[in-house]
């Protein structure tokens, strides 16, 4: 019968933690709210500047549907650091709807529509989570309508 030998492997960061010198965890999360609200309204202009594009291609009857996901992509990953879940989910259904229309097609205006309508609704405008629901629950709900 063989005999079964452990390993621990030190890891770079095992060491660096029983080093003198560092900070304490709270004083490490207060630093990091510190500089994501620092970078808040970066973000929040950002989600405009995305808004206002996604807005333009709408209008524009030739435009490529990749354009508007790819900003939508935008307003997700913006959103993770503000931490708004329903203007995510939003953004997210809207990828979502040009996943769904296939390859070089166009989604449905009217739901790019009610989409982009939504998108403006949840952002700059400090609504509660109620009220957000609500919003998210309309979407779904006009969505599953245009789909029939």
């Amino acid at each position: 019968m063989s005999t079964v030998r452990k390993f621990r492997v030190k890891t770079r960061l095992a060491n660096m933690i029983r080093e003198p010198g560092g900070i304490h965890v709270s004083e490490a999360l207060k630093r990091g709210e510190a500089m994501i609200a620092a970078q808040t309204e970066v973000c929040l202009d950002q989600i405009d500047v995305c808004l206002e594009n996604i807005q333009a291609l709408f209008a524009d009857p030739s435009h490529d549907p990749e354009q508007m996901y790819r900003l939508s992509t935008d307003i997700i990953n913006l959103c993770a650091v503000l931490t708004y879940p329903a203007l995510a989910e939003v953004a997210r259904s809207l990828c979502e709807l040009i996943d769904q229309a296939g390859e070089g097609a166009r989604p449905k205006r009217q739901a790019v529509q009610v989409h982009i309508a939504s998108m403006k609704l949840l952002h700059r405008t400090g609504l509660d989570e109620a009220a957000s629901q609500e919003i998210l629950d309309s979407l779904n709900k006009m969505v599953a309508k245009l789909d029939r």
